[in-house]
């Protein structure tokens, strides 16, 4: 008896011992930065003053009437900053009044979408278009004042501001070529056009990024009704159309960057925490940047494997109660908050997904306009794009765009989904 109660007594002092172990070893641990990572996020941003920078004036846009667009940017960065939560930051915000757009964002659909059935509430007049153009003039001059900034630095704006703005932009667009001033509207898209394309290639966080895609996705729109509506567009500026048509593929929308500028809003949190002994901040850093580097390994394959590829990802990083594999148990709780953080990374796939859509816009873009300048017949033309080279393949087949010769549109098409994720009629 005496016996089994001392065996007893040293199991029960091994379990003691391995569980204060434990929790000593859980509480004051810390890692060393993985190799390569303090080098990736390394910033390599100028010092650029506010009235030089992009992002401080999109997050001024909405300043009162008269107001300094750069000030307000400046005041509306800071709060978010330095105030407790972003709903108390609105409501400071917002009691400094703001330059709002007039109009409703559902009302330039078909304006947009050329297909879909017109209603009243989808469809504004060219009388209701030139009415909302003189009701935003301030902020449509706000906007175009951002094309000669450098795009630099991170803020807190308003996205649906920027989205609207150029809805109504592609709508004065198209006012222009039904008037016969399709000179005019190509000079407006290809300003528009530029500025998106270089704020696309900054460094820019998945919600920053996300809009200016929706954007692209406008003007490019707007782009293909200007070239079908007016051939000879396309051939007058075929120089400067032809380089400007190119597809870097994801090379254009810096996905680098934008896991930095990820990386860099949840360090900004992990930095203005208090020195917590469980908070172990180079552990959370370093899986964020395993999982970043993965996603960047898993953006490179085709698009048609998205799913799978997130499927992996999310089984590996995602905030799961059921995916018991995926934590450090040596850190539980670390390993928790690291979780939930690299969940929220793999719905960047989506993103990517987006990326490949519009650049394989861009692609029959660029299609259209050889055809019409070379004055391809239609017999032709599916030839022509077979010939047109790999840069010009759709990225969801790997193989040349395809031409329908009955509704006279060149598409690519996404053999999983079986819909076509961009088209350019001819």
């Amino acid at each position: 008896m005496k016996i089994n109660t001392l065996h007893f007594k040293n199991i029960f002092l091994i379990l003691s011992l391995f569980i204060f172990s434990w929790v000593v070893f859980a509480i004051f641990h810390e890692e060393s930065p993985d190799v390569g990572r303090n080098g990736f996020y390394a910033t390599t941003h100028g010092n650029f003053p506010d009235n030089q920078n992009v992002a401080i004036a999109l997050a001024g846009l909405n300043a009162p009437s008269g107001a300094d667009v750069f000030k307000h940017g400046r005041f509306v960065i800071d709060t978010y900053k330095n105030t407790l939560n972003d709903f108390l930051a609105k409501l400071i915000i917002e009691k400094a009044g703001k330059l709002s757009f007039v109009g409703n964002s559902e009302e330039f659909d078909c304006w947009l979408d050329y297909s879909i059935e017109k209603t009243n509430e989808n469809c504004a007049s060219p009388e209701r278009i030139k009415l909302l153009l003189i009701e935003n003039k301030e902020l449509l001059s706000r906007y175009a004042q951002l094309f000669d900034l450098p795009c630099l630095h991170e803020g807190t704006w308003n996205g649906q501001t920027v989205i609207n703005l150029n809805k109504l932009i592609s709508a004065e667009i198209q006012l222009d070529v039904e008037a016969g001033n399709a000179e005019a509207a190509y000079k407006k898209w290809f300003a528009n056009h530029q500025f998106i394309s270089n704020v696309l290639k900054q460094e820019g966080n998945a919600l920053n990024r996300a809009i200016f895609l929706v954007v692209d996705g406008i003007n490019l729109d707007s782009l293909e009704n200007l070239l079908f509506k007016s051939p000879e567009t396309g051939i007058n500026h075929f120089d400067k159309l032809n380089p400007t048509l190119k597809s870097n593929g994801l090379e254009s929308y810096n996905l680098k960057g934008m896991m930095r500028a990820e990386y860099t809003l949840v360090n900004d949190l992990l930095k203005k925490q208090k020195k917590i002994a469980y908070l172990h901040p180079e552990f959370i850093r370093n899986r964020i940047y395993r999982a970043q580097m993965d996603f960047l390994d898993k953006a490179q394959k085709p698009p048609s494997t998205f799913e799978v590829s997130r499927n992996e990802l999310n089984k590996k990083y995602g905030f799961s109660t059921l995916n018991l594999m995926g934590y450090y148990w040596l850190d539980p709780y670390n390993s928790m908050l690291a979780n939930m953080i690299t969940g929220g990374f793999i719905k960047g796939l989506y993103l990517v997904s987006s990326m490949h859509t519009k650049n394989s816009l861009i692609c029959l873009l660029n299609l259209s306009v050889q055809i019409k300048q070379q004055k391809i017949v239609k017999i032709e033309i599916q030839a022509f794009l077979d010939r047109a080279g790999i840069e010009n393949n759709c990225p969801f087949t790997n193989k040349p765009m395809q031409f329908d010769s009955e509704k006279n549109i060149i598409f690519c098409e996404n053999p999983e989904t079986k819909s076509r994720v961009a088209q350019v009629r001819i």
